[in-house]
């Protein structure tokens, strides 16, 4: 979040790709792959990386400047984690997904987009964002356009090798696939 905060204050600061292993003694890994997109998009990642990959949890969010985060957490496998969000963007630019797949992540977008806010948390989105009421009405009513043809060209526009900034980190031990790969930085 510090990261982003500066990111949004400093106009000099610059992304870049990259890919970093973060040595800890851990049994298991904590994994993430950010890209820097425009809007807002999700996809379904929980089975592969939860149910067949062994990891404690993960998901996928967007923040509000622009950096879609696929991620893991306790995760037993690095590599395969890596892979699977692979996977996510390939299906995600095949557009081989149902109007059932894009009414059920409309629903669970609107799940935290209509959640209760706290009374300590009113105002924050503006104080903190720049954002007004109307600004998150505008937002919401964007939600329900979403089609698959929209999710197509966004798909196109921001996912895939070359296609924008991204970067790789893992919170781990030593991992000899990542250490033969020299386009990693061991640290």
């Amino acid at each position: 979040m510090v990261l982003l905060l500066k990111w949004q204050q400093e106009p000099t600061f610059k992304p870049w790709q990259m890919k970093t292993h973060f040595l800890v003694p851990f049994p298991v890994n904590y994994v993430g792959e950010c890209i820097q997109t425009g809007s807002p998009t999700r996809t379904q990642i929980m089975p592969e990386i939860r149910e067949k990959g062994g990891a404690y949890g993960g998901g996928a969010k967007l923040s509000r400047s622009g950096v879609f985060t696929l991620y893991s957490y306790r995760d037993p496998n690095t590599i395969e984690m890596l892979q699977s969000c692979g996977k996510a963007v390939y299906w995600a630019k095949s557009g081989k997904f149902t109007q059932q797949d894009i009414d059920k992540a409309k629903l669970s977008v609107f799940s935290t987009v209509d959640a209760p806010v706290a009374p300590s948390d009113k105002g924050m989105d503006h104080f903190l964002y720049g954002l007004s009421d109307e600004m998150k009405q505008a937002h919401r009513e964007q939600l329900f356009t979403v089609s698959h043809d929209k999710l197509l060209a966004v798909s196109d526009r921001y996912l895939g090798t070359g296609k924008s900034t991204h970067g790789l980190a893992t919170l781990g031990p030593e991992n000899p696939k990542i250490t033969k790969d020299p386009s990693w930085i061991i640290r």
